[in-house]
């Protein structure tokens, strides 16, 4: 890449209007106009002309680096005079063409003030709305997301608009409005994508996808009653959908449905991927709720999976001993269920089933000492030993199994590792 300083070498054609449009048909026509571009002598609106004509020879990159590395007032006067040309290009009837200078008035947008910026916004905008509004966005130098993005609330406003319309591809656009969109955007096309749901009676699984993308008070609202709803197929794929966005407003009737023994079985299961993935304090203690008080001991065990998900090796205590005192427990069960999901926490768990060794549960004292035995170390035995003698036995395990007897087991099984 050529200084900024560069000179135009001697005996070479000075820039020009006409030259520069020659330069884009000759060989050494290119370097001439990143030459122009870079020369501080050349008068702004001609080194905006050659940064035009880069664009039009598939060049636009080298002639922004050039414009990226000049002085702050040199790149604000040429923006200033750019940008009106970029616009009236971006009408070509050739479409690679109208696309390349799309890409080059966004990269302009880096460069601009404030004021260019906004006049950039509102050219780009109508095009990518426009877009839209035929079925499918042209793909460039620069994707989708990241414009919407830069531009900032005024493209959720405009996506949030195009809801209101029969868009022919409107799961695009509301995929765009749930990843640009401010809240009160989202809300506004949330509850467009409401009506036309109702309208059509759309239960497509591009529907409940953009519906989980945008999220928003009507949509959570609408997926709540269709979760409720006599159709299983539609109750799984609405509580799928609220998955998506991570809305703590759900929760609380995520964890109502999850804790509800009257509930469909799936639907209750897949409701504790809602709680899973909005996580949080709150979640947690809904969970151990459901631990202590569900009578099916499946989704005991379930409500027990996602609290390790979401609370990794801090809730494995708080979880085991939320399970109720006095019911039967299966060996089996306590080991598919519970040990081989806390080995899955690796290393940071150890300390942590150390300590539950003194627990006042003996599901988690039982529990403890089995996963030991898989992820314990020598250190641990004398933890183990300390409970030697507790002759508690677990309801449902082999008569004689007490926790006192398996952990003198365990310990010696962990000296011998290194």
């Amino acid at each position: 890449m050529v200084s900024l300083l560069t000179p135009l070498g001697a005996g070479c054609s000075k820039p020009s209007s006409d030259n520069i449009q020659l330069w884009k048909t000759t060989q050494k026509g290119p370097d001439r106009l990143k030459e122009a571009v870079g020369d501080r002598s050349v008068a702004p609106r001609l080194r905006a002309e050659a940064l035009a004509a880069l664009v039009d020879i598939g060049r636009a990159e080298e002639g922004e680096a050039i414009l990226a590395a000049a002085p702050a007032e040199d790149r604000a006067a040429i923006v200033t005079l750019l940008i009106p040309i970029d616009e009236v290009a971006m009408k070509d009837p050739a479409p690679d063409k109208a696309l390349a200078y799309r890409d080059a008035l966004f990269s302009l947008r880096q460069f601009a003030t404030p004021d260019d910026q906004k006049r950039i916004d509102g050219t780009l905008l109508p095009v990518i709305e426009a877009d839209l509004k035929v079925g499918r966005l042209r793909v460039g130098r620069h994707s989708i997301d990241k414009m919407l993005t830069a531009i900032g609330p005024a493209s959720g406003a405009m996506l949030a608009q195009a809801m209101s319309e029969p868009l022919p591809n409107y799961p695009l656009a509301a995929e765009l409005l749930g990843k640009v969109g401010d809240e009160t955007a989202r809300a506004t096309g949330g509850a467009a994508l409401v009506a036309r749901a109702h309208k059509e009676k759309d239960s497509r699984p591009a529907m409940w996808k953009a519906l989980g993308a945008i999220g928003g008070p009507a949509v959570n609202k609408y997926l709540e009653e269709k979760a409720q709803g006599t159709s299983k197929e539609d109750a799984v794929s609405a509580v799928r959908a609220l998955q998506e966005r991570r809305d703590p407003a759900v929760l609380t009737f995520a964890l109502k449905v999850a804790g509800d023994p009257k509930a469909d079985k799936l639907v209750r299961d897949e409701m504790f991927g809602v709680i899973e993935a909005i996580g949080g304090e709150p979640a947690r203690q809904g969970l151990l709720s459901i631990i202590s008080s569900d009578k099916e001991e499946m989704v005991r065990y379930r409500a027990f999976e996602v609290m390790l998900a979401a609370a990794k090796a801090d809730g494995v205590i708080p979880a085991l001993e939320a399970f109720p005192a006095g019911v039967s427990y299966k060996k089996v069960d306590v080991d598919d269920l519970l040990v081989k999901l806390i080995e899955k926490l690796g290393p940071p768990v150890r300390p942590v089933l150390v300590k539950a060794l003194d627990s006042r549960s003996p599901l988690a004292r039982m529990t403890a000492v089995m996963t030991l035995e898989q992820v314990g170390r020598a250190e641990d035995a004398p933890a183990l030993e300390k409970i030697g003698k507790d002759s508690t036995a677990l309801k449902g395990f082999p008569a004689g199994e007490t926790i006192g007897r398996e952990a003198s087991r365990v310990a010696e099984v962990v000296k011998k590792k290194a």
